[in-house]
């Protein structure tokens, strides 16, 4: 089994990262190594829960298993379950199911988010990335509507804030994991063995998380029907 860092190991690290020879300095330095340290330890253990969610443990599960009840389970590591990136959540496996273009949307959302300073990957992030990319589902559903794709991104792009920095490990936000998890469910009700962009895009009306796509008309029964309708018409397509 392979061993933990040791003092001595932590010590050295702390000893190449302190540019002063000082006391003072190196406990400022051994203070951001604890910091990334106590980060490394929230992901593991998140990435632990993903993936006992992902087989089918529910947080009363996992509230059993420690003789706890469901909601100090929750208390314990949902916040670190919310430490986790998008490249965490692709290496557990959470986007298998996942088109290449979903999968580049994410990456984008996350581009997105980092070129905006902020502290997390936002669910409007997630649908600047999904209107990156106008030849998808997601984005013809909008049009379907009578919205502009174009007008809704630029409008977007005013509203984000400029955040303090993006801190070198970026989390998904809350907000847009919960869009996520509703485009699960919209996929099952939908009854797609995928998630492609417009599954996201419903799991963002879903959740109500971007109030931009209401003022400007879209929502979540239309949306369904548009993306039935291009479906339909892709299959009529193929059989034709």
């Amino acid at each position: 089994m392979p061993e933990l860092p040791d003092l001595t190991a932590l010590l050295s690290i702390v000893e190449e990262r302190s540019e002063a020879a000082d006391p003072l300095s190196r406990l400022t330095v051994a203070e951001g190594v604890l910091s990334e340290l106590e980060g490394v330890g929230d992901r593991l253990l998140g990435y632990l829960v993903e993936l006992a969610r992902a087989e089918g443990c529910s947080w009363s599960d996992i509230g059993d298993h420690l003789g706890i009840s469901r909601q100090a389970a929750q208390q314990r590591y949902g916040r670190r379950w919310s430490s986790l990136t998008v490249a965490d959540l692709a290496q557990s496996g959470a986007f298998d199911r996942y088109t290449g273009r979903a999968k580049q949307t994410l990456e984008r959302a996350e581009a997105h988010a980092r070129r905006r300073g902020a502290t997390a990957v936002g669910a409007d992030h997630l649908l600047l990335g999904i209107l990156d990319d106008p030849q998808t589902l997601a984005v013809r559903a909008i049009a379907a509507q009578g919205a502009d794709p174009a007008a809704l991104r630029a409008d977007l792009e005013q509203q984000l804030t400029e955040g303090p920095g993006s801190p070198a490990t970026l989390p998904i936000g809350a907000d847009a994991r919960r869009a996520l998890q509703a485009a699960l469910v919209e996929t099952a009700e939908l009854r797609h063995n995928y998630v492609g962009t417009e599954h996201m895009l419903l799991g963002l009306l879903r959740e109500k998380s971007i109030g931009l796509l209401r003022e400007r008309g879209v929502m979540l029964e239309p949306t369904r029907a548009a993306v039935r309708a291009a479906l339909e018409a892709i299959l009529r397509a193929r059989e034709g």
